[in-house]
């Protein structure tokens, strides 16, 4: 057995396992609970399942239980004696439940995303001197959309626009050098915004809010520090990259990376019009999570979105199954439940709600992706271009200026 496919079963096992242990923290099986006060603290009187007919937002609700025939209407609310009824509906409910239109309204906002986003690589292309057509950029977006939400091996959407960057202009470093940057100045126009709206929700998500603080404050000294003449001679990072494994594909890496120097006023303006792009994406989750119910305002999309995008776009499991469920079951139960006023066990009511958004929307993005699966069809046959050597291809190019 080859040493990637070990590594591919242990990431499905992996993804597995995580997947069992969030079902098990969730509700899966629809059911009523009636509730009663002994002192200070809620106490279950007696506990129903069963199922529920049609839509759990309607009230009344119709609920079949376990063994009847027949079913029932139920008033969640307050009942005589100081005791409550709530409706505990399963995740299998909450996804059979959404709302169609807001959820078609939300989806339309990835489109708009991923197009924006091919633009930005199409730019990042061309400073590098990679004469791409914005059309073809657009094409291998969508395609690397397709390996990344589709396919279950290690080879990333990443990977894939790189390697078609390659084939079709015959230079290795830069197309890598491209996809690299691309995805740094996405992730830190992600954290920007998350930044932004908590200077207004600072005391509620403090936990976060420092994380993302530091994050960004890292990753700014360290592109100052890499674009600064005088930082790399201080820091002797030349001769550090002389003295690494490899050193030959690394220096190439950083001349690629060194073109964007003449360009930091084109990366400004590009992050800033990134964190717009990213505002539509968190709005595109909180519709589809309107859509659901799961009942959060969407200041807390648009604080636990991004910090959950940016820990998922860790590799550890194909597709990012069970990664993103676990993460959205346990920062929505940790910081949401308290917005859902009355209902007991409200924790883990949250977290089967934000769980069923998170496979609703990576349901959403696996059907987007089909258009990348068409894009590839197109792609298979076209002949490559001749590979041209790393050290004539930087003697023979200049930087693109504007």
């Amino acid at each position: 057995m080859s040493r990637k496919v070990l590594i591919l079963i242990l990431k499905l096992l992996f993804a597995a396992a995580l997947i069992l242990f969030v079902l098990s923290k969730i509700d899966l099986v629809d059911r009523y609970e009636i509730l009663g006060k002994t002192g200070k603290e809620e106490t279950v009187i007696r506990r129903v399942e069963g199922k529920i007919i049609g839509n759990w937002q309607a009230r009344p609700v119709r609920f079949l239980e376990k063994g009847s025939l027949q079913p029932k209407e139920l008033h969640p609310g307050v009942l005589p004696k100081g005791r409550t009824l709530a409706l505990r509906p399963g995740l299998l409910t909450y996804l059979k439940g959404v709302n169609i239109p807001k959820f078609l309204f939300g989806a339309l906002f990835f489109f708009i995303v991923a197009t924006f986003s091919s633009v930005r690589w199409w730019w990042l292309l061309r400073v590098n001197d990679l004469k791409v057509r914005v059309v073809e950029a657009f094409r291998l977006t969508w395609i690397g959309i397709f390996f990344n939400n589709v396919v279950p091996g290690l080879t990333g959407g990443d990977v894939i626009k790189a390697f078609y960057i390659a084939r079709k202009t015959g230079r290795k470093a830069r197309p890598i050098v491209t996809v690299l940057v691309d995805r740094v100045l996405g992730l830190a126009a992600l954290a920007f915004l998350a930044g932004l709206v908590l200077l207004f929700n600072f005391h509620e998500f403090w936990e976060v809010a420092l994380g993302i603080y530091v994050g960004l404050l890292l990753l700014a000294m360290g592109a100052i520090a890499y674009f600064s003449r005088r930082i790399r001679k201080l820091l002797h990072l030349d001769a550090l990259l002389k003295a690494l494994p490899m050193a030959q594909l690394f220096q190439q890496l950083d001349q690629a990376v060194s073109f964007y120097r003449h360009h930091i006023a084109g990366l400004a303006i590009w992050f800033f019009l990134s964190v717009g792009n990213h505002f539509l994406a968190v709005l595109g989750v909180a519709l589809i999570g309107d859509s659901l119910g799961v009942g959060v305002p969407w200041t807390s999309y648009f604080v636990l979105i991004p910090v959950i995008n940016i820990v998922s776009a860790v590799p550890l499991t194909p597709s990012g199954w069970g990664v993103g469920e676990a993460l959205y079951g346990f920062f929505f139960k940790k910081y949401c439940a308290h917005f859902l006023v009355g209902i007991a066990n409200a924790g883990q009511v949250i977290a089967t709600r934000a769980i069923a958004l998170s496979v609703v929307y990576r349901i959403h993005l696996m059907l987007w992706s089909l258009l990348g699966a068409i894009f590839l069809l197109f792609e298979r046959g076209k002949a490559p271009a001749p590979v041209v050597p790393e050290a004539r291809e930087e003697a023979t190019s200049t930087p693109r200026m504007g």
